[in-house]
């Protein structure tokens, strides 16, 4: 599912039940497939994050996930699963985030383009 627009364009709005079908579906995809463990996703709008993990590895998502292309979609949500291993955005966490997403901070870089996205 890709609910991707131009910036010029008005963002349709996004049903959370149909972001929580979609995102809870793919982040238990890419968990089993790289061998990640969390305890709850929670779907929201928010303004300012894409998601975020907890110290008990729950991971909130942001709905407006579903505005992006697919290969950001992944790479936020491999984003938080790698926060279940490690907390920081560290050096370790870098190097285990490029195992499972190559030239990952290139990909960070890209998803910044994307910000006017969260408003």
């Amino acid at each position: 599912m890709n609910l991707q627009v131009e910036k010029k364009d008005k963002l349709p709005e996004i049903d959370r039940k149909v972001a929580r079908k979609f995102l809870c579906k793919r982040i238990a995809e890419l968990a089993q497939i790289h061998n990640f463990h969390y305890n709850r996703i929670s779907i929201r709008k928010q303004k300012t994050r894409w998601g975020s993990c907890s110290t008990k590895n729950n991971i909130n998502l942001n709905a407006n996930l579903l505005h992006l292309p697919s290969e950001l979609i992944d790479y936020v949500l491999l984003h938080e699963l790698v926060h279940t291993r490690v907390k920081n955005h560290g050096e370790g966490f870098w190097k285990e985030l490029d195992t499972v997403v190559p030239n990952a901070r290139q990909v960070d870089q890209r998803l910044k383009n994307y910000q006017y996205c969260l408003l």
